[in-house]
């Protein structure tokens, strides 16, 4: 499988798209230029892509081999990987076929927090932290901070839903010094056309789903249909689950978006309980979405420890270590203080 480098139009240096301006950049000439000018530049390289789609020429392991354009050196890669970096040249480095036919994306959100505001971002999280290991916060460690495309099912639906349930009414009174309580009991039925958006699942099995739920909500206003030539500069994952996968836990989410929705038009019944639910899909549509996130990892005692930041909202998420040694010399250094002050006490008691 080949490769795709995609280069100043001016100067023909590597080219990487930049999140705060929105338009490609080239570091040595300093040319900027807009997404649709690279992509009609670019647009009978990106087409190739889907010849070399089962080209996976040389396997290593659970990994492959390619030919960086820029210095001829061999890059490897996981089977997933769609966007990388070349580790002689530093080059970006984009694998056809990684992310056409099937595998084609239908749309993207660019990066649109910089390198430098991620970094910026995660150093004020840590703020204040006395306890991190020394080493955390290191220059080397935050070298370490990469841009990744992550891959992400997202589902639009219409449904045709149907539920019966029962509630309650209550009537209070006071007769006398007595208090009284009616309790009233109501066999409801409600039905509609419900339309839900935007139900979101990972396509990455070895993706952190915890991590990476806890990041969104992403714009999708801001989404731009697919094109190899973002991913210029990051790194970027192909999907692995597909929807024949998640269709039932989907199924699962949606009808519980459905019931919601329902008992919201019960609202003036107390208690309401769902006897039975049935429903229909009428509109069912797919989106396979590259979402941008910001990660840092850390392995401290055997532990990793991952950070990640959406690369479009800024938003964080993510656990930070603590350097155990600090934290028990600072508890006995509290605990010998205490100490010495409760003799102290003592003898003056005497």
């Amino acid at each position: 499988m080949g490769t795709v480098n995609y280069n100043c139009p001016s100067c023909a240096a590597p080219l990487t798209f930049n999140p705060e301006r929105q338009r490609f950049c080239c570091e040595y000439c300093l040319s900027e230029f807009s997404p649709e000018k690279i992509q009609q530049i670019y647009a009978e390289r990106e087409q190739s892509g889907a010849d070399t789609q089962q080209e996976f020429k040389e396997e290593l392991h659970d990994g492959y081999v390619f030919h960086c354009d820029s210095c001829g050196a061999e890059v490897v890669t996981t089977s997933s990987t769609a966007a990388t970096t070349c580790f002689y040249c530093h080059n970006p480095v984009v694998m056809k076929g990684r992310l056409s036919g099937d595998f084609r994306p239908d749309r993207i959100i660019p990066f649109k927090l910089s390198r430098e505001q991620a970094v910026s971002a995660f150093m004020d999280k840590t703020k204040g932290k006395k306890f991190l290991p020394k080493d955390f916060l290191s220059d080397s460690n935050i070298e370490k901070m990469t841009g990744v495309y992550f891959p992400y099912w997202y589902i639009d639906t219409q449904q045709d839903s149907h539920m019966t349930a029962r509630g309650k009414k209550y009537r209070h009174w006071k007769s006398g010094d007595r208090r009284y309580t009616e309790t009233s009991y109501y066999d409801l039925f409600r039905s509609g056309d419900v339309y839900i958006r935007n139900v979101f699942e990972r396509a990455l099995s070895a993706a952190d789903r915890e991590m990476l739920q806890c990041i969104h909500p992403y714009d999708l206003s801001e989404a731009q249909p697919f094109s190899m030539s973002y991913l210029s500069g990051f790194q970027a994952e192909k999907r692995d689950i597909e929807k024949s996968d998640i269709q039932m836990m989907v199924d699962q989410k949606i009808d519980e978006y459905c019931k919601e929705v329902l008992k919201g038009a019960c609202s003036e019944y107390s208690g309401i309980e769902v006897t039975n639910y049935y429903d229909r899909t009428d509109i069912e549509s797919w989106s396979y979405t590259l979402l941008p996130v910001w990660i840092i990892t850390y392995k401290y005692k055997g532990k990793i420890y991952p950070f990640a930041i959406n690369g479009q909202t800024g938003k964080l998420y993510g656990s930070l270590p603590a350097d155990t040694g600090r934290l028990i010399a600072m508890s006995s250094i509290i605990a010998g203080i205490a100490f010495a002050f409760g003799m102290l006490g003592g003898i003056f008691f005497i």
